[in-house]
């Protein structure tokens, strides 16, 4: 994922840390940390898909699919 993509993630979602990130998302700490770390060297980070898939549900609002009625 490119760097500036991640940044403007973590600015609409209002993450400011890798314990933001792992409490929001529920990824590991160091999953989370590592991804925090690259993003303030300016490099681009390296997510897997269901990470990214998180990432874009968080973004849209969405809640954990427990959540909702059916």
């Amino acid at each position: 994922m490119r760097i500036q993509d991640f940044k403007d993630w973590m600015q609409t979602t209002g993450i400011k840390s890798g314990a933001d990130l792992s409490n929001t998302l529920g990824v590991g700490r160091n999953q989370a940390q590592r991804a925090i770390a690259a993003a303030k060297l300016g490099e681009d980070v390296t997510v897997k898909k269901t990470f990214a898939l998180a990432m874009t549900a968080l973004a849209q609002g969405l809640k954990p699919w427990d959540d909702y009625n059916r």
